[in-house]
């Protein structure tokens, strides 16, 4: 992204303007995605439960409980997201609304370690769904080689898009403190 610099320093309403933009974007992704979630919950646990009754068998049960699980928690994480994202405020004091802004923009966040409780538990359900010794094996091989392109797909779109916005409130952050 391209901003405007007058003597060295950073347009702050354009980037504002930005970083508003975005924080709308993600705000209406993550509430969109939530809603899947909660919608695949009650689905999911009614096929789970007539799998269940028609195979009689308890991993079905766990398999499908498992993935549900893991429902729960990925709309959970957007929910929070979601609110994040749309409850920032440009209201606050500059310095505090851009260490804001530079903080919903980092890369990894501590928070985004339960999105990786819950791709666990959905290994986990489909693990336990197709339990033989070749099904697990291309499972894992599939689950973990789809995270690590989920992964890279998103450090590139985080450096492309949100690393330009990330940088310059750093850098006006750093110009406020006089650093």
């Amino acid at each position: 992204m391209n901003f405007k610099r007058n003597n060295n320093n950073i347009n702050l309403d354009q980037l504002v303007a930005k970083l508003q933009k975005e924080d709308k974007t993600y705000g209406n992704l993550y509430k969109i995605l939530k809603v899947v979630y909660w919608v695949y919950i009650p689905i999911y646990l009614l096929i789970t439960v007539s799998i269940y009754i028609d195979s009689a068998e308890i991993k079905d049960l766990f398999g499908g409980l498992s993935i549900i699980i893991s429902f729960i928690i990925f709309a959970l994480i957007l929910g929070n997201y979601q609110k994040d994202f749309k409850n920032a405020n440009y209201a606050l004091p500059t310095l505090l609304m851009l260490k804001n802004a530079a903080s919903r923009y980092r890369p990894f966040q501590l928070k985004a370690l339960w999105a990786f409780l819950a791709i666990l538990f959905m290994d986990l359900g489909f693990s336990i769904i197709s339990f033989t010794k070749n099904h697990i094996i291309k499972i894992q091989f599939f689950v973990f080689g789809i995270m690590l392109i989920s992964i890279l797909i998103g450090l590139i779109i985080w450096y492309i898009k949100h690393k330009p916005l990330r940088d310059n409130a750093l850098r006006l952050v750093a110009e406020i403190e006089g650093e």
